[in-house]
């Protein structure tokens, strides 16, 4: 994947209503957030769920987890410094989008499979040369 701006990442969120829905007005609540927030949310989503849909890299990776250090080191561009990023993650915790364990570990919520275009965001990753190499090596 090249370079890609926040706007660009979180281009590629869902904005399907699920039912039940609790208000006639309700819509996801990524929605409302900022881009670093969307991007999150995107970027979690290639790491915790998309193994789990590529053949090829379910059999090499076994873990469905993502370490918080991990994560900040790889894409700081996007989430920020420390802090920020743990606000982003705190914000996601909340709507159950991520779960979060003492260890330091994030794994997926039942949001983060939902919020996401899948059959978009499969094709890109299917075809990322990047994003194959980055699941190789992290084994």
């Amino acid at each position: 994947m090249n370079s890609l701006t926040i706007k660009e990442i979180s281009s590629f969120l869902s904005t399907r209503i699920h039912f039940p829905k609790k208000s006639p007005t309700e819509s996801p609540p990524h929605k409302k957030w900022d881009a670093s927030a969307r991007a999150a949310i995107v970027i979690l989503w290639g790491l915790l769920v998309y193994p789990q849909l590529d053949k090829d890299l379910e059999q090499r990776r076994q873990k469905k987890i993502v370490t918080i250090a991990e994560l900040q080191r790889l894409f700081f561009e996007y989430l920020g410094s420390k802090e920020q990023c743990m606000q982003i993650l705190l914000l996601l915790k909340k709507h159950d989008y991520i779960r979060m364990d003492e260890d330091q570990t994030i794994s997926a919520g039942t949001e983060l499979y939902k919020a996401v275009d899948a059959l978009k965001m499969y094709r890109l990753f299917r075809d990322s040369i990047i994003s194959r190499s980055f699941y190789q090596q992290n084994q």
